[in-house]
């Protein structure tokens, strides 16, 4: 394959930011949740930073058409080395960092996530023959799940600690050795380092485009208008740009917000289930990175989201039915496993039939759509109501009810999207 060792060293450098960010992400909630108690508080700040990235991510897109995507990761790296770095360095001083430098954190890992995944797979599409881009976007789902796996693992542990036994997916694990819990600097800590490994092994990357990029070096309003003008032309493309988007939808909300309270009050568990909870999901995740291809191809993409967008809709609502951990992580692995190859069809579906010079600005209006259903979402969750008790498992319905939504959309729109003409 061409720039295989482009890709590859791509691949590497994602991985290892990649689980050190997902430890992250997960230890934020969970300190809000598990730890300090703040659910309120965090619903708030996960809006906040939510709201401020819908106008960021629309940006992004202009920016991954406009300028080097490699220096464009190595940008991303440094602004997030400089900023987990600095309450990194102000926790180990004082021994302890406030809510709001825990906060500064989780707004910037979001902020980088946002521009970081269109990012790639741009790159990816620029730097990928066609004939190889059912593989490489299965490579990148296998990588970027394997690295939650790994980061879901080690979050289990660093949360909560090993004190003689360990709690692995319902069952408790008698250990002869005891690790204490990290504390939350001492996470970020780890987080930074990466972003430095990341930037040394991105800026070795050494590539030849395969595609003509006609660099747009227009204003930004008429770069913004670009991508809008396409849409509008192929309208069957933002509807299923849009609607393939809704199961990754319920996976962030569900992850960062609703999970932890679920684990917390529905299960009634600890930060070692919560964890493992992801880990499971990840399992399922690259699981599905390895069969995708196989089992669907290139042609019964539209077909395969629909029937696991529909699937993993139903696993949400067996969540809600049961508290026994054995089936909060099956579900979870089922849904992992839906989500990942959900996500691997839609990009390769993209790639067909979005230009790779405007992928990027197309992709920010999917992605700013995106957002604010999710704002919509996570204002409707921290509502009082959804933290007494077990009413959480209202909000579990809620996601259950977008993923049958989204299966229904596509399949209105089956025949035409399956008949819509290749551009790449």
């Amino acid at each position: 394959m061409r720039n295989a060792r482009a890709v590859w060293l791509l691949l590497l450098a994602n991985s290892i930011s990649g689980v050190a960010q997902g430890i992250s992400m997960l230890a934020i909630p969970w300190y809000f949740t598990g730890v300090i108690h703040s659910e309120t508080l965090y619903g708030k700040i996960f809006f906040a930073a939510t709201v401020v990235s819908m106008f960021w991510g629309l940006y992004a897109g202009t920016l991954i058409d406009r300028y080097d995507r490699k220096k464009i990761f190595l940008a991303i790296n440094l602004a997030g080395l400089l900023v987990t770095g600095s309450v990194t360095a102000s926790g180990f001083a004082i021994g302890s960092i406030p809510w709001q430098a825990v906060a500064l954190v989780f707004a910037t890992t979001m902020f980088v996530y946002n521009i970081h995944f269109p990012n790639l797979y741009a790159y990816a599409q620029e730097i990928t023959p066609k004939e190889d881009y059912g593989r490489v976007t299965s490579l990148l789902e296998i990588q970027g799940q394997l690295t939650f796996t790994l980061a879901g693992a080690c979050a289990a542990i660093l949360l909560k600690g090993i004190e003689g036994s360990f709690n692995f997916f319902g069952h408790e694990v008698v250990l002869p050795f005891s690790i204490r819990p990290l504390l939350i600097h001492e996470i970020f800590a780890i987080d930074a380092v990466t972003y430095i490994i990341a930037f040394l092994i991105i800026h070795r990357i050494h590539s030849l485009p395969v595609v003509d990029r006609h660099i747009d070096v227009s204003p930004l309003r008429e770069r913004l208008k670009t991508g809008i003008r396409f849409l509008k032309q192929h309208p069957l493309i933002f509807h299923f740009g849009n609607a393939s988007l809704l199961l990754f939808l319920t996976i962030l909300v569900f992850g960062l917000y609703v999970m932890p309270v679920y684990v917390d009050k529905f299960l009634k568990k600890g930060g070692d289930v919560y964890a493992i909870g992801d880990m499971a999901f990840s399992f399922g995740a690259l699981l599905a990175g390895f069969v995708t291809t196989k089992i669907f191809g290139d042609k019964t993409a539209v077909r395969g989201i629909i029937m696991l967008s529909a699937l993993a809709g139903l696993m949400y609502a067996v969540m809600m039915a049961s508290a026994i951990l054995t089936v909060f992580f099956l579900a979870q692995f089922v849904i992992g496993a839906c989500n990942a190859s959900v996500r691997i069809q839609r990009i390769t579906y993209m790639f067909h039939h979005i230009p790779n010079k405007v992928i990027g600005r197309t992709g920010s209006v999917f992605f700013m759509l995106n957002v604010f259903f999710r704002v919509c979402l996570i204002a409707l969750f921290t509502i009082p109501f959804f933290h007494e008790g077990t009413n959480i498992l209202y909000a579990v319905a809620v996601l259950a009810a977008i993923c049958f939504a989204a299966a229904l959309i596509l399949g209105v729109k089956y025949k035409a999207l399956v008949a819509e003409p290749v551009t790449n």
